[in-house]
């Protein structure tokens, strides 16, 4: 590897530039001959140079031209350029530095007007000198090309030279990786410290919504006139809930984790403790569609409750949510105890004191978290059937815990009269499937549903056609369909969905049955 120039060693560039020369001016190297010598430089040669430890020079390209004013008299530069540049046996310029073999060429050198925007060069980049890198610099490189000449190694043996370097800079920053993350290595106490601070920072957010919940939405909807068997129906038992965790839960998690974490490091035993009580979630989790749909119905029955919740909702504690997004906060609480439990045991050793409390608060907790996890999924598909009902411009009431999105996407509906295909779109439900057409609007898709066609009885077969594939139809009471999809995959995924989906309502009504 070549030594790099330290600062002091570095040229200014603005040194090697004469703007006096003009584009037609050469560079005379040579001896007391006065030989007239210029070198093209490939761009591999360029890089090699960058690569050494060059950049420092200043090549202008894009047909720019390099002057070296370096403050000591011509002949003095021509002097000591003329011992470098001399030719070795081949004809070739040998270049001391990359210790890359130029070509050599003799004559007048073709001059191009400088362009101050850009470094790339076209046609031919001429190195008219060398020596403006001064007189250490020079001595240096009469260093390095000393040693080239001794060395037997070809150009191969360069190349893997700068191989090594550049291992050597990889070695290096692998150190200093190893290194920062030794510096930054966690124990597994702190671990542990870190996932009890994150159970209580979230325990502490969480008691604040439970108070947004009760003491704020519940008891202004009372106080505006709404009928207690409604705010009752839609808050379930919240009260006891926020009392568990407010009084309970919070206050030994703090005293445990700012207190006496130093003497006691453990949460299994206080979960374990009140992880029975978490059972009172069942009821609010069994009551959250029921309380979904009290919600929905009387914000469009009653201008007092509407009005009071959107009041609310302005609110800087609503966080610019609404009230059924807080109201799903109890159902996502036990799954995230869960959560942090099991990262809890993950870390924690096994004959840590805290081990058998904390495997059986898991058990408990993962018990309720089971029920919280359905009652998610749920609130998921009625989050997507109120879009659809958006979609729909209200046209079907669609929003129904009972009901369930399979399957939605457009379709080419062929004209009985003339078989020209018309754009179409379908929604299919697990009791219905909606056929609508699309509607041209500025603000997102919107549809207007043609015909609603039930799932009961309903018969879909592929239909094979001269002039045009991938055709099936589908056969219900109300009418018959004749569609064309996109490609044969489209087709056969529309056939096995609706042809499930009609099983499958067909076994749920003999249940019922």
């Amino acid at each position: 590897m070549e030594p790099a120039l330290n600062s002091s060693e570095r040229i200014d560039p603005e040194q090697s530039i004469s703007s006096n020369y003009s584009a037609s001016d050469s560079c005379e190297v040579g001896t007391s001959d006065e030989i007239v010598q210029t070198v093209e430089l490939s761009d591999s040669d360029i890089m090699k140079m960058i690569e050494l430890g060059m950049h420092d020079v200043n090549t202008r390209r894009d047909h720019s031209r390099i002057n070296q004013t370096d403050g000591q008299p011509k002949d003095q530069n021509e002097n000591r350029g003329g011992s470098a540049m001399e030719q070795n046996g081949n004809g070739k310029m040998p270049n001391r530095d990359s210790g890359i073999d130029s070509p050599s060429c003799s004559g007048e050198v073709e001059g191009f007007p400088n362009d101050e925007s850009g470094y790339g060069r076209k046609n031919a980049t001429t190195l008219e000198c060398l020596s403006d890198m001064g007189a250490q610099r020079k001595g240096n490189n009469m260093k390095i090309k000393e040693q080239k000449r001794e060395s037997t190694q070809d150009e191969e043996d360069d190349d893997s030279d700068m191989e090594d370097v550049s291992s050597e800079e990889h070695e290096a920053v692998e150190i200093l990786k190893l290194e920062h993350l030794d510096t930054t290595k966690i124990s597994m106490p702190e671990k542990l410290l870190n996932i009890a601070n994150e159970l209580l920072q979230t325990e502490e957010a969480y008691v604040k919504r439970l108070h947004l919940l009760d003491q704020v939405f519940c008891s202004r909807l009372t106080e505006a006139g709404i009928p207690s068997d409604v705010t009752t129906g839609i808050f379930s038992n919240i009260s006891s809930i926020y009392c568990f965790h407010e009084q309970f839960l919070l206050p030994e998690l703090k005293i445990r984790i700012t207190r006496e974490w130093n003497t006691n490091p453990r949460i299994g035993d206080i979960l374990q403790k009140l992880a029975p009580f978490m059972k009172m979630y069942g009821e609010y989790v069994k009551n959250f569609d029921r309380a979904m749909d009290l919600v929905n119905t009387w914000t469009q029955r009653s201008a007092s409750f509407k009005g009071t919740v959107q009041s609310i909702q302005k609110e800087e504690i609503c966080g610019n949510l609404t009230l059924q997004h807080h109201m799903l906060e109890p159902v996502q609480r036990i799954p995230r105890y869960e959560l942090l439990l099991k990262d809890y045991l993950k870390k924690l050793s096994d004959d840590s004191p805290d081990r058998k409390d904390a495997e059986r608060s898991l058990e408990l907790i993962s018990t309720a978290a089971n029920h919280s996890n359905a009652a998610i999924r749920k609130m998921e598909k009625m989050h997507k059937l109120l879009e659809v009902y958006e979609r729909l411009g209200g046209e079907v009431d669609i929003v129904n815990p009972a009901n369930e999105l399979i399957k939605e996407g457009h379709i080419q509906k062929l004209s009985a009269k003339n078989g020209t295909a018309q754009d179409r779109y379908l929604f299919l439900f697990n009791s219905m499937m909606l056929y609508c057409v699309p509607k041209l609007r500025l603000m997102g898709q919107k549809f207007s549903v043609r015909e609603k066609i039930s799932i009961a009885g309903m018969q879909v077969q592929a239909v094979v056609k001269p002039n045009i594939l991938h055709t099936f139809t589908i056969t219900a009471k109300q009418r018959t369909l004749e569609l064309e999809a996109r490609t044969e995959e489209e087709m056969n995924d529309w056939i096995q969905v609706i042809r499930a989906t009609v099983e499958q309502h067909k076994q749920s009504r003999e249940h019922w049955n």
